[in-house]
């Protein structure tokens, strides 16, 4: 399923300060920047009430009002408080809607139950993000994929895998997905993960070089 495309209100950070930054982030704006293949790095902010508006998508295609400008663009990262999740910062990737881009797009697994209660088994999720192709537009936000066919000793490979129409794989296609194993050859830190579609696709601890230009 591809995103839907929401409008985000964007206003230029002009006094790249510390003190600048906590007081966009005291009133609920979310401090930012924007980037892309053709633009330079530019620091921003996202007002609260727009910013708001991300919450139940993934990997989103957004419109920002900036000076006056419309901008298409990816969230690329949005990175959250440890402890209270609420948002510290956000990078956006902007995109001409006419242009593929290459995106990292997470993989959510159905039918664990169906799997664990047939083979009594553990599941190990190798590969979480398969990196496709696609214009902009078609960027789905998720791929799922249902496991419950898979018995001990079965696997889920990058090319067992269905892409919407539009949207080209490029990760290898004998890259291992997902796989069975008897529980007790499972190692002791062994954990299952059922993992549903998170509502932004989050990251921490990630950088981008383009934008590591701007302060935050």
């Amino acid at each position: 399923m591809a995103m839907n495309r929401i409008n985000l209100e964007a206003h230029p950070r002009l006094n790249m300060t510390k003190g600048e930054r906590n007081s966009i982030r005291r009133r609920g704006d979310v401090p930012g920047v924007v980037y892309g293949k053709t633009r330079e790095p530019q620091a921003i902010y996202i007002t609260e009430e727009s910013f708001k508006q991300l919450r139940g998508n993934g990997r989103t295609l957004v419109e920002l009002t900036l000076d006056g400008d419309r901008i298409s663009a990816m969230v690329h990262e949005v990175t959250r408080d440890i402890m209270n999740k609420k948002p510290l910062h956000i990078d956006l990737h902007a995109v001409n809607l006419a242009e593929p881009i290459h995106v990292e797009i997470p993989i959510f697994l159905d039918g664990l139950e169906a799997v664990e209660k047939k083979t009594n088994g553990i599941i190990q999720q190798q590969t979480r993000e398969v990196l496709v192709k696609c214009l902009p537009t078609d960027v789905p936000q998720f791929i799922l994929h249902n496991i419950a066919a898979l018995s001990i000793g079965g696997s889920v490979t990058c090319g067992d895998l269905t892409m919407p129409s539009g949207v080209t794989m490029l990760s290898p296609t004998d890259e291992v997905v997902c796989s069975v194993i008897a529980a007790k050859n499972a190692p002791a830190d062994t954990e299952i993960e059922p993992k549903e579609p998170e509502l932004v696709h989050d990251t921490e601890g990630k950088g981008k070089n383009a934008a590591d230009k701007v302060a935050r």
